[in-house]
């Protein structure tokens, strides 16, 4: 317990070194390991929307398929464990603390950032651990990203939206270059939505440039995606599988569609031949921390999703349960680096709420109270506790249907900390609230 502590506390500092884009430390600290991220067969998988229910539709396919398979993913919502899981299981405190350990030197040595750390530990724990496949996730953009340093079954990019745009820029082209930066020699390059024009002809002529055999998931798959109240269930074929009422405990097509790419790049990097029993199993279980995570309090449902970009918040107020009719509560907190006036848009025009501070958001990023009175249906609260502990009150009082908690990953960490959720495989203790009067 206290190696884990003492990992997190020392990661921490490394936050001072801020996002350094290049590849130079990690390639050269990798070689000096051993070269830990070439220890299995790795599915990369980059994109803006919908990487964390990929990464986790295709971990889950590589366990019930029969591989010890590792997963690496950022950020995390409420624990740091999240980050690396093997076979769907959190890394143990012993185990982050033990991966700090090896690595702490070589890392102050370097002056490696906190994501550069954290990568090289996901990499040298999934070697000692014997993973038999990877899933590694891209934090920032592609090309310059920590995770290029891997050599991939396959590439996959899930689409592309405006999001950070202080490193990517505004223009979709040349955050779809940045994107396109994981293709790689020989390796297929999967794309999940081609986008507009000139976005699709980014992706041909990097795929060219790099020698990689290119994929339009569009070109090559049927999807038809039909909603249940919990769940999406989906039709899938292509020219190698077909899968007809594939359930997946997520509500939203963008989630099938997320699902469905994975089984596609499953197919293209030809690993093991897809096993329709194992499949079933493996989208049962496809769950990522707070994407679109309902669970019902005192009776009101709450639902959790860290949409962070407009794009996203759109896809999320279209799945919501009960449609444009339902009575919907909104506790949002964005960071002030984000297009926080469009994603408000979108949402105060779903229901009404409260917009909230992030008190625990690196400081330059915070949002200061604004002036709302573009948004009339909008409170402002000092904290997402405050704004969720207002929304249940009304909520008890039978004004809401609903209760929607988004803007940020730091916005839906701490509303499930508001509600007692503390970390992987915590339930839910919400505090009691007095009775509405």
């Amino acid at each position: 317990m206290s190696g884990y502590r003492e990992a997190l506390a020392a990661l921490t500092r490394l936050e001072r070194f801020g996002i350094r884009m290049g590849l130079e430390e990690m390639r050269a600290i990798c070689a000096a390991f051993g070269h830990p991220e070439r220890a299995a067969p790795v599915f990369h998988v980059g994109g803006t929307n919908g990487k964390g229910t990929t990464v986790a539709a295709l971990a889950a396919l590589g366990t019930a398929h029969g591989l010890r398979t590792g997963s690496y993913t950022s950020p995390h919502v409420l624990d740091f464990r999240e980050r690396i899981r093997i076979d769907g299981e959190p890394v143990s405190e012993d185990a982050v603390g033990e991966a700090w350990s090896r690595v702490s030197a070589s890392v102050r040595g370097n002056g490696l950032t906190y994501f550069e750390a954290t990568t090289l530990m996901a990499f040298d724990h999934f070697a000692r651990a014997g993973v038999e496949l990877a899933v590694v996730e891209v934090g920032l953009g592609g090309r310059l990203d920590a995770t290029n340093v891997v050599q991939p079954e396959v590439a996959v990019v899930t689409n592309v939206a405006r999001d950070h745009e202080p490193q990517l820029g505004r223009e979709l082209a040349g955050i779809a270059r940045e994107k396109a930066g994981i293709f790689k020699p020989g390796v297929p390059a999967l794309v999940g939505d081609a986008g507009p024009v000139e976005v699709r002809g980014v992706w041909v002529d990097a795929a060219a440039a790099a020698g990689a055999r290119l994929l339009f998931f569009d070109d090559d798959v049927r999807l038809e995606v039909r909603a249940g109240e919990d769940e999406a269930v989906f039709d899938y074929a292509s020219p190698g599988w077909h899968g007809a009422g594939l359930r997946l405990p997520m509500r939203g097509a963008h989630f099938a569609k997320d699902a469905a790419l994975a089984l596609r790049a499953w197919e293209v990097a030809g690993v093991r031949p897809l096993v329709e029993a194992a499949v079933r199993e493996a989208l049962a279980g496809v769950q990522p921390v707070g994407r679109a995570e309902r669970w019902t309090v005192d009776g009101v449902p709450i639902v959790f999703d860290v949409a962070h970009n407009p794009v996203a918040v759109e896809r999320l107020i279209a799945t919501l349960p009960g449609g444009p009719g339902a009575r919907t509560l909104l506790v949002l907190g964005f960071l002030a680096d984000k297009d926080w006036r469009e994603m408000l848009d979108r949402l105060a025009a779903a229901g009404r709420g409260w917009l909230c501070g992030l008190p625990d958001a690196p400081s330059d990023r915070r949002l200061t109270r604004p002036d709302l009175t573009r948004w009339p249906g909008m409170e402002w609260a000092d904290t997402v506790a405050a704004g969720l502990d207002r929304a249940r009150r009304e909520a008890a009082g039978g004004a809401a249907d609903q209760i929607l908690v988004t803007g940020s990953f730091h916005t839906v960490e701490a509303g499930m900390r508001a509600l007692g959720r503390t970390g992987p495989g915590v339930l839910y203790r919400p505090a009691a609230l007095e009775p509405v009067r």
